[in-house]
């Protein structure tokens, strides 16, 4: 392959819910001039996320689905790699969401350790974002403490309500895990000064990702299929309910829901016993909603 420019890689991580689809969605629109595509890693058998994201071609989106990057990282993740700067040979930037429940150091060493991700990619930092209001209470630490780890640039989310005193304390905390990396406070203004290709603040190694791939075999998600336009009130109640009672958990559920009488399709976000509900900008193309739970042994959750 005559490759001229070694493409630009970033690593968007952090645990399910802390916003990586809206800081994605936020970096393609403050960014118009660079040629993107997406390698987005959905956990569970339906891809919502993709459906989310604006600013890159259908065609430039690729998805690896029934699990995540980090347990099942293979000759299918570089192979995908490498078609992809074979079909696209304008693409000036790589983009990779992982699940929330990856430990990107896996992710990431490929381009150090594979000789031909080497000379096609050059790797430009990792972005790790971390929901404030969950952390602490975080039912999978340990997760977000790698990812962590690994980050160039960390990103808070869901910080608004905290006072100054709160995120200074906050910033220290995360400080403590990762001294290494910048820090800063989920802000939508400041989207269009992160320059990509200087995210990193230190020389990196393939040492630097010398973890170990974990397991999330008890992780697991469950899609719910409702094939007929919805009641919008009784629905609502009925999620309300059935994430309250099981907001230990279930850690995120996110869907595509058509409502009766209505023309535009809705896009459904929560985690925990939280969500909430926004008009997408899509016109409903079927009657169908899928809702997608992820976390640890869901029951059989059916829609009455």
């Amino acid at each position: 392959m005559n490759q001229i420019k070694k493409i630009g890689v970033t690593i968007i991580t952090g645990f399910l819910g802390a916003g990586k689809t809206t800081f994605i969605n936020q970096l393609l629109k403050h960014n118009p001039e660079i040629q993107f595509a997406l390698v987005e890693n959905e956990f569970g058998d339906v891809a919502i996320d993709t459906k989310l994201i604006k600013g890159v071609e259908a065609s430039q989106m690729f998805e690896l689905k029934q699990g995540c990057i980090c347990c099942t990282i293979s000759d299918e993740f570089e192979l995908v790699l490498q078609e992809l700067a074979e079909s696209f040979p304008n693409v000036e930037h790589l983009l990779i969401e992982t699940t929330g429940i990856a430990d990107p150091a896996s992710i990431i060493r490929p381009f150090f350790t594979d000789k031909n991700l080497k000379e096609i990619y050059q790797y430009n930092g990792t972005i790790s974002l971390v929901d404030a209001l969950h952390f602490e209470n975080s039912p999978e630490k340990e997760i977000t403490i790698k990812q962590l780890v690994v980050a160039d640039l960390v990103l808070v989310s869901k910080s608004k309500n905290l006072s100054v005193v709160q995120r200074e304390i906050f910033k220290e905390t995360l400080q403590k895990i990762n001294p290494f990396a910048d820090i800063d406070f989920f802000n939508l203004d400041k989207w269009s000064i992160i320059q990509l290709d200087s995210v990193i603040k230190k020389h990196r190694t393939e040492f630097d990702f010398a973890g170990f791939s974990g397991s999330h075999s008890d992780i697991s998600s469950k899609t719910l299929h409702l094939n007929q336009p919805l009641k919008k009130e009784e629905f609502i109640h009925w999620l309300s309910y059935t994430l309250d009672i099981y907001k230990n958990d279930i850690y995120r559920t996110k869907g595509i829901l058509c409502f009766e009488n209505e023309s535009y399709e809705y896009i459904l976000q929560g985690v925990g016993g939280s969500f909430e509900i926004v008009e997408g900008e899509k016109f409903k193309q079927s009657e169908t909603s899928v809702i997608v739970f992820i976390g640890k042994k869901i029951p059989v959750i059916q829609f009455n």
